[in-house]
């Protein structure tokens, strides 16, 4: 994986590649319910600290350069969805902060501690939002061309007070910066379905393994039939970049991740080969002896993977619901089949369970490159 300078993205550009403005969906994991998950950054008692994964590489920025590049063209917007029926209480105004006009086109994302994001587009630079009264949000407002805009913790008027007038005012995005990747697998056919994360770093976590001890800046979901994704413009600083392959329904692939950090300074931007190699996706039915699923509400459940001789690796456990997504870090999110966030290595690995805070199994695994393996795994109560 090497960068290209910053004019390959011209050029990709003006040759009429399909770029993806990576504004597709959004997409959210709830953390699992109280009492079913360690706290974040927690190893096993007899552990000690868990390792991270491996060292992220640093890309530094190319060289400067004075030839122009010409901008993708912006992926078309699904519609936006309102966020209550309630009568609106947050009146958006978003202008070009050069020169103060409204913007065309503008998309915002609402998310609410434990709730799903919602999404929405408006024009001639004014949205009305309608959010739950007297809570506190993070909003997230972008506009092709512009560094987007975010609000951490946005109070919402409570019931009967006067609506928020929120103006915002957006700076012009610096030409030809930004990141984009081109995901193959080592086939070099193309990756038409990811999920790429973004992740703002500091310095005392860009060494850590920041997919899994930090909160993202953004996840989203999209597909290009060419495997060629335009991540959308980022503000001035150092960014961790996590590309996992999915299917068209967001099921994680048997493809290893690509992980990488990028410095970005404002003026340089980066064009990235991506290769995913083959790796495997253990989903694992956890059950006790009697053949009943193993149940976290019960007893806390913590599950480790790693290679044999080798450190223990925080991880995310994921498990799928009927109200979406749940994950919990080191930990069985609930009952039924889990697997890890990302996938791993083909070859020999020890699983190991505890239950709370007691060894109850070590058992060898031998995944197979390219497959989601479903295991039964027996745990002895």
């Amino acid at each position: 994986m090497k960068s290209l300078p910053v004019v390959v993205l011209a050029l990709c550009a003006i040759l009429g590649l399909a770029a993806w403005l990576f504004l597709g969906r959004a997409e959210d994991e709830a953390p699992a319910p109280s009492g079913t998950s360690m706290p974040e950054g927690k190893s096993k008692p007899d552990d000690g600290p868990r390792m991270p994964t491996e060292r992220s590489e640093v890309v530094r920025p190319p060289d400067p350069t004075n030839e122009p590049a010409q901008a993708p063209p912006p992926a078309a917007e699904p519609p936006g969805q309102p966020v209550a029926s309630a009568a609106a209480n947050v009146h958006l105004i978003v202008r070009s902060a050069a020169t103060k006009q409204p913007v065309p086109v503008l998309r915002w994302r609402v998310r609410q501690a434990g709730q799903k994001a919602e999404l929405g587009t408006a024009t001639d630079g004014r949205a009305d939002l309608a959010l739950p009264p007297g809570t506190t949000v993070e909003l997230l407002v972008e506009s092709d061309g512009y560094s987007p805009f975010t609000a951490k913790n946005l109070a919402i008027p409570a019931t009967n007070a006067p609506p928020l007038d929120l103006e915002i005012f957006l700076e012009a995005a610096a030409v030809a910066t930004g990141i984009t990747l081109h995901v193959h697998d080592t086939g070099l056919q193309p990756v038409q379905n990811v999920r790429v994360e973004a992740y703002p770093l500091r310095p005392e976590n860009r060494d850590l393994a920041w997919h899994v001890l930090e909160k993202a800046l953004w996840v989203r979901r999209t597909q290009n039939a060419e495997g060629t994704y335009v991540l959308p413009e980022l503000a001035t600083g150092e960014y961790g970049i996590r590309v996992l392959a999915t299917d068209a329904e967001g099921e994680l692939l048997p493809l290893l991740a690509f992980a990488r950090i990028y410095l970005l300074t404002g003026s340089n931007g980066f064009v990235e080969d991506v290769t995913l190699e083959p790796g495997c996706v253990p989903l694992l039915d956890l059950q006790d002896p009697s053949g009943q699923p193993i149940d976290p509400q019960k007893g806390a459940v913590t599950l480790g993977l790693r290679q044999p001789g080798g450190p223990m690796i925080a991880r995310h456990w994921l498990q799928k619901r009927d109200t979406g997504t749940v994950r919990a870090l080191d930990a069985l999110p609930g009952t039924g089949v889990v697997w890890p966030g990302e996938a791993v290595a083909p070859g020999t690995w020890q699983f190991e369970v505890q239950i709370d805070g007691q060894p109850a199994l070590q058992q060898q695994l031998f995944l197979r490159a390219g497959e989601r393996q479903a295991e039964r795994v027996i745990v002895p109560r």
